[in-house]
């Protein structure tokens, strides 16, 4: 997602980056490790086979101090003072009063690992059988991190600060993998000033890294510091999602309508390009350099160049166009290759990354412009035509492209030779948006000409 992105809930339904999660098997290992579940788990096998409650739920002071020292539920930094966790537990009052124990076991009766009923508690049937399952146990993870991501909804916050942990989410799942993202790039996005947040006078920043603090307890994000800041003021905080943590956002994104494909859905160039076309910049370049790991730039080329080919998939060979840009210094001579294959569509893919690498001469830029030129306006034009003829009119009039249909229009007979699939679908749609209406009758007499015995 842009990192100049609004915070809307629309922003949150924009296709996300192919990302690749770890195997199920894993990602159920981390969720038992997290330690809600674990905590939940733990508490819904002590309660068995059965263990009095109070008409609210709650086991007596007796059976929680039980459950404390055989569940390790101590409070934060008791768990190596043995005998501060003695006092701590002698002086125990009501089970409602010990947060250690009722968050766990409220987490593990709404779980559904502890059944309740006459009076008692007991595990959930099978439960053993269920803690076995990837799926089962990855269910019951999601909840509690969706259950975290939703306390972060407060009726009494500013307009539109409810957004910002979803928004914060967003932005770490389109990071590339294991990249650590500063908290003020969190924070400021899409914000009218995000020097603010650089001063620490917003109090946006400060709520947003309590609500990933309180992440890092479902293992879904880690959250760290850089050093002990700089001269600036800037906050070193940054944070970054983990392999579960990425799996329960991409839930999120799926549940509220966004594409969120996963890599190895896409492990064909044509299904690649077309899910790169609605990235931003960042997300197409992130996606792209995880998919070219897996082979040569040569290779990559050579796939997407096949992916290209044939009517219609002018927006895939200019996204193709656009990611090999990122490693056309070492294709160049492969890209030299192709513009002697012949095939209009594969010519057109070449010259455009060429043309735009910096790498080449006057003279080749020129050689490139006459004899393959009008392959690379037809793509563009092509390109500019989806999904609505009128991106094309306001392609036709745009300063830097003014005249640029000229290219194709002063040799007809060059177009017929060419051959591209194109040709005549951005002939048509000239004719027809053209604000100049010499120009438009041209295109419309050239489309004749194509259509007439040669």
């Amino acid at each position: 997602m842009p990192s100049d992105e609004p915070a809307s809930p629309d922003s949150l339904r924009l296709p996300a980056r192919p990302v690749s999660l770890p195997p199920p098997e894993d990602l159920a290992l981390a969720a038992l490790a997290s330690p809600p579940l674990r905590d939940a788990l733990g508490l819904a096998r002590w309660c068995g086979p059965a263990t009095p409650v109070c008409p609210r739920g709650l086991p007596g002071t007796a059976d929680v101090r039980d459950a404390v020292r055989e569940c390790g539920l101590w409070p934060r930094g008791l768990e190596d003072h043995p005998r501060r966790r003695r006092r701590w537990l002698e002086g125990l009052g009501p089970a409602p009063d010990v947060e250690e124990f009722v968050r766990p076991w409220r987490t593990a009766v709404r779980l559904g690992l502890v059944e309740l009923g006459a009076g008692n508690a007991h595990p959930a049937r099978r439960l053993e059988q269920h803690a076995r399952s990837p799926d089962r146990i990855l269910g019951w993870w999601s909840q509690v991190f969706e259950d975290g991501v939703g306390q972060d909804q407060d009726p009494l916050s500013p307009a539109g600060a409810d957004a910002l942990l979803p928004r914060a989410l967003r932005l770490l799942y389109e990071a590339p993998d294991g990249a650590r993202t500063p908290l003020e790039t969190l924070t400021g996005a899409g914000r009218p000033d995000p020097g603010a947040v650089r001063e620490g006078s917003d109090p946006a920043a400060d709520r947003l890294l309590r609500s990933l603090w309180r992440l890092t307890g479902t293992g879904a994000v880690v959250v760290g510091r850089h050093g002990h800041g700089s001269g600036d003021g800037s906050r070193p905080f940054w944070a970054r999602l983990t392999g579960l943590g990425r799996f329960g956002v991409r839930r999120i994104l799926l549940a509220v309508g966004a594409p969120a494909p996963l890599a190895e859905d896409l492990a064909g160039a044509g299904e690649l390009l077309d899910a790169l076309g609605a990235l931003s910049p960042e997300g197409r370049l992130c996606s792209f350099d995880a998919w070219l790991e897996q082979r040569t730039p040569a290779l990559a080329l050579r796939e997407i160049a096949e992916a290209v080919r044939g009517p219609g998939r002018a927006q895939r060979r200019w996204t193709g166009a656009k990611v090999l840009d990122t490693t056309s210094s070492e294709l160049v001579p492969d890209l030299w290759s192709l513009l002697g294959s012949g095939e209009p569509t594969a010519v057109g893919l070449a010259a455009s990354v060429l043309l735009s690498s910096g790498m080449l001469a006057r003279h080749e830029v020129d050689r490139i412009m006459d004899r393959h030129g009008a392959l690379v306006v037809i793509d563009m034009l092509a390109a500019a035509l989806d999904p609505d003829e009128a991106n094309l009119r306001a392609f036709l009039t745009a300063e830097c492209t003014e005249g640029i249909e000229e290219l194709i229009l002063d040799d007809v007979d060059r177009l017929r030779a060419d051959r591209h699939p194109d040709t005549v679908p951005v002939l048509e749609a000239i004719g027809r948006q053209h604000p100049d209406p010499g120009v438009a009758a041209t295109a419309r007499r050239a489309v004749e000409r194509l259509a007439s015995p040669s």
